[in-house]
């Protein structure tokens, strides 16, 4: 089981992961969504994130999880920024992409390929 705190310093050093809410990394197959459960997505620029702040909004996400089929995501983009979201895995990709469209998303995680796929604009 991955610590709130292994989770800030795999983020801190520019690392992304995936977790259930209990903490048990994800190792499924299937399409991550996020915008599950009208959770806010998190958005700190990741050099001024402390500790506190990051396990705040971890054991919300936590809190807002209502079902197994959901992780905990967290990563830094290009411009140095984290996010973190909780989003529901399905195993379609045909079903990722359309949720993700509804939610608006700009992109669903595959598990298989450990990649992200970019929604096209319509």
């Amino acid at each position: 089981m991955a610590s709130t705190q292994s989770l800030y310093h795999l983020i801190q050093s520019g690392e992304g992961f995936s977790v259930r809410p209990c903490g048990l990394t994800y190792v499924g197959k299937g399409y991550a969504v996020g915008g599950a459960v009208d959770c806010k997505l998190f958005k700190c620029a990741n050099e001024s994130l402390s500790f506190i702040s990051f396990e705040e909004e971890f054991k919300k996400l936590q809190a807002s999880s209502c079902d197994e089929h959901q992780v905990i995501g967290g990563w830094v983009d290009d411009e140095g920024f984290l996010y973190l979201e909780l989003s529901d895995v399905v195993r379609s990709l045909f079903v990722a992409m359309e949720l993700a469209r509804a939610r608006k998303e700009k992109a669903v995680y595959d598990f298989a390929n450990a990649k992200s796929i970019q929604l096209r604009l319509c």
